[in-house]
């Protein structure tokens, strides 16, 4: 009986030490900072989804660029959050889309006399390579209030 309690003990105690991972040196340690964690797009880089509101007036800016990218659509929606289930209406009069023929793309707009509220800028880019294939991206700004 008591061989099977060593026994068992035994066990938890090297599972216990083959979980820990003790580093021995402060030198081999690695720490990855949120900076150093960023998604990964096929052809886009640097996709920016910026909004800045003063007073009742939303200053919207999407932007992008692309490797190897001969059209750049964008697609500018601001949003207003409803406070019911976590979703977010688009708000009237506040969608602008932008196609160009080139490697990067900028897109700005302002809505003007936005009632109080917490918004957020979603910019859709659609870009297309020389070869054809096409990659989509969603990006939103951070949240802002009025009011």
């Amino acid at each position: 009986m008591w061989l099977k309690k060593i026994s068992a003990i035994a066990c938890l105690l090297v599972g216990l030490c083959a979980c820990l991972n003790v580093r021995t040196s402060a030198e081999s340690a690695y720490y990855l900072s949120d900076s150093d964690i960023a998604p990964y797009y096929q052809s886009a880089y640097n996709p920016v989804s910026d909004l800045d509101i003063s007073g009742t007036t939303a200053s919207c800016t999407s932007s992008s660029g692309g490797v190897d990218v001969v059209k750049i659509t964008v697609e500018q929606t601001l949003e207003k959050y409803s406070g019911w289930f976590w979703i977010w209406n688009s708000v009237d009069g506040a969608s602008w889309t932008k196609t160009v023929n080139e490697n990067t793309i900028r897109l700005s707009n302002t809505k003007s006399g936005l009632p109080s509220g917490k918004y957020r800028l979603k910019s859709v880019f659609t870009l297309t390579s020389s070869s054809g294939k096409t990659e989509t991206i969603t990006i939103y700004s951070s949240e802002k209030t009025v009011g």
